[in-house]
């Protein structure tokens, strides 16, 4: 084994890792709200969740009702 093998893995990590976080900061958008307005069209209008609206806002939550981040 070298010193160079492992070096040029730190080196090309490091690389990789900076590249990651530049592209993070210029994809991410500038406004990143936290209370989003959406819907739950399979619930019921009679749902806890829902308050008979068909939407509403509130901070967002990745939950059983929230699966996932909706843009």
């Amino acid at each position: 084994m070298t010193r160079v093998g492992p070096l040029a893995a730190r080196g090309c990590l490091a690389a990789l890792a900076g590249a990651g976080v530049l592209a993070a900061v210029r994809l991410w958008p500038k406004e990143d709200p936290e209370v989003l307005e959406h819907t739950h069209d399979t619930l019921p209008l009679d749902h806890r969740h829902r308050k008979r609206e068909r939407r509403h806002a509130h901070p967002v939550v990745l939950d059983d009702r929230h699966p996932y981040w909706r843009a």
